[in-house]
């Protein structure tokens, strides 16, 4: 167990490990030597650039005065907590390899073992945006608190050709009305864009996200003011675990909405969300 740091502490070494790790990706863009595969697991993997990342960040936050454990995405759970460390070290690990710059780099942390108990976070896109931040009621882009922006007829949506997901989809695209479709590949960075104001909602109902994917991301949007499914608050933050389907939405209204879809498609078959 590790002394608990403050969430304005928390927020900047997390910022600042980050970061380095953003700067690090960033110089290693498009080398193909970064992206050997040099595991397999379940039905990811990891490559060099995975492992190199996550081991910057792992030694930053020690550096910056992190004391508790360590909840990888690589290598599973370092140290003992509380307070528990929850770092994604490359949410779109795939657009890394095939040249995509729609990338980012997540750490959230939590003083207890669930989502709720998440105080601070960092997370920093590829290029071209500073590093966001937050803390209990402040979200920040760079050093300025974030302004949410009006938001784009956007739904971003993650789903395999199966029956449920499909009816799911077309269900979805028709209640939300004339809306743009995308499926970027980063859905911490999808999440950080809906909290900026510019997405109207994101939904991935492949069964497959792991809490690790999500962390910094929902305690922005919780910040915010954003509605959040309840079940949410209490995805595990001590351990990597896979937390399944997500629905989020800038709006109460648009979230009934795609949970009314859910409920007629695939909630019997996921248990989720209850």
């Amino acid at each position: 167990m590790g002394a608990l740091l403050s969430p304005s502490e928390a927020r900047k070494a997390s910022v600042k490990a980050a970061e380095k790790a953003i700067k690090y990706l960033r110089s290693k863009f498009l080398e193909e030597e970064e992206t050997v595969i040099v595991n397999k697991h379940d039905r990811d993997v990891s490559r060099k650039i995975d492992l190199d990342v996550e081991e910057i960040i792992i030694n930053t936050l020690r550096e910056e005065g992190f004391r508790g454990a360590i909840v990888t995405e690589e290598r599973g759970v370092i140290g003992e907590g509380p307070p528990y460390a929850i770092v994604d070290p490359l949410d779109g690990s795939l657009n890394f390899s095939i040249g995509s710059p729609y990338f980012a780099v997540s750490i959230a942390v939590s003083e207890g073992r669930t989502f709720r108990d998440i105080l601070a976070g960092a997370l920093c896109p590829s290029f071209g945006h500073p590093c966001y931040s937050s803390e209990p009621g402040r979200v920040f882009a760079g050093s300025v608190e974030l302004k949410p922006l009006p938001s784009e007829p956007v739904f971003i949506y993650y789903g395999d050709p199966e029956e449920g997901q499909l009816e799911f989809f077309r269900k979805a695209y028709g209640t939300l009305g004339r809306v743009k479709i995308r499926t970027p590949g980063a859905i911490a960075l999808d999440l950080l864009n809906l909290a900026r104001g510019k997405v109207l909602a994101v939904a991935d109902v492949r069964n497959k996200l792991r809490n690790v994917d999500i962390a910094s991301a929902y305690l922005m949007i919780r910040e915010l003011g954003l509605p959040i499914i309840e079940k949410v608050h209490s995805f595990p933050a001590d351990r990597v675990s896979v937390v399944g389907d997500i629905l989020f939405a800038r709006d109460e209204r648009t979230l009934e909405k795609l949970l009314e879809v859910y409920s007629k498609t695939l909630a019997g078959k996921r248990g989720w969300p209850e």
